[in-house]
């Protein structure tokens, strides 16, 4: 009689088992990402980070406001070397960064919350001057109104200018329609009117201050008359008539919202070749003044 000894595993049985034990191992080690790389999220970050490429910036960021190649949006066109030539470049850098939220635009400096470096904003504000800025040169020589009012206005003044040079196309029945009105008042800001008479509503026809008093250029002093008497029609009780953009940080003070004054002045250089929209009345002017 034999006496049975302890079983041993079959080869097959052996190689299954270390097979196994491979396998679990290249899954586990597999499901491990190695240590310090970026998952897809942080990467596409990155990618976005190392964007400073103005007009990748300016399609991704700003175009849905200000239109393709900084024209034909529902905001203030920025391609436009009049508008460039009168904005200070860091009053312009100070709205990108810091928005109006009053306004609808965001802050687009991360130190704001927005999505932005301080490169980023930086590329986009000197590609805007870069690049649309350059037929600025025939503006040389010439004497360009301040962007903002240099002293208080005299309305009584500015009442004798609108009558003369604004009320064909801004006065009742007129084409265009009232800037007079209350409403309209409550609804933007000195600021805002200044800058529309300065630089006109090329995308609606509007001519700027050069052609404004009767083909020829309204003064610094009769703009600011013009938006002093526009402002003394404003209810009383209407607060936020502040922009935030002339000042250092572009967080100070309060931007109603709401349309700017647009129509087909005398002498306008564009009536027969307008942008954008083609309808007569106000347009919602969001985003930089």
């Amino acid at each position: 009689m034999t006496t049975a000894g302890p079983e041993t595993s079959s080869p097959r049985t052996v190689v299954w088992v270390v097979m196994g034990i491979v396998c679990a191992a290249t899954m586990w080690v597999t499901s491990c990402e190695p240590p310090g790389k970026p998952k897809a999220q942080e990467a596409q970050a990155l990618n976005r980070e190392s964007i400073l490429d103005f007009k990748v910036l300016f399609e991704s960021n700003c175009a849905g406001c200000h239109g393709s190649e900084g024209k034909n949006g529902p905001a203030r066109i920025l391609n436009d070397a009049l508008y460039v030539a009168v904005i200070p470049k860091e009053t312009l850098r100070n709205t990108v960064a810091n928005g109006r939220p009053a306004n609808g635009m965001p802050a687009w400096a991360r130190s704001q919350g927005g999505p932005l470096t301080d490169k980023q904003i930086d590329a986009l504000v000197n590609g805007i001057f870069d690049n649309w800025g350059k037929g600025g040169a025939k503006l040389k020589g010439a004497t360009l109104p301040a962007y903002t009012a240099q002293s208080s206005g005299d309305a009584n003044h500015g009442k004798q200018i609108f009558g003369k040079d604004c009320f064909m196309c801004h006065g009742p029945g007129a084409p265009i329609g009232p800037v007079t009105n209350a409403s309209y008042l409550s609804l933007v800001t000195d600021q805002m009117l200044r800058t529309s008479v300065i630089v006109g509503r090329p995308d609606l026809g509007m001519p700027n201050y050069r052609f404004l008093n009767m083909g020829r250029a309204l003064s610094d002093r009769d703009i600011t008359d013009v938006v002093a008497y526009l402002g003394s029609q404003r209810p009383a009780n209407v607060e936020g008539t502040t922009d935030n953009d002339v000042t250092d940080t572009g967080q100070t003070g309060e931007m109603t919202r709401g349309n700017e004054g647009s129509g087909h002045g005398p002498g306008s250089p564009r009536r027969e070749e307008k942008e954008g929209n083609k309808d007569t009345g106000s347009s919602s002017q969001g985003g930089v003044r």
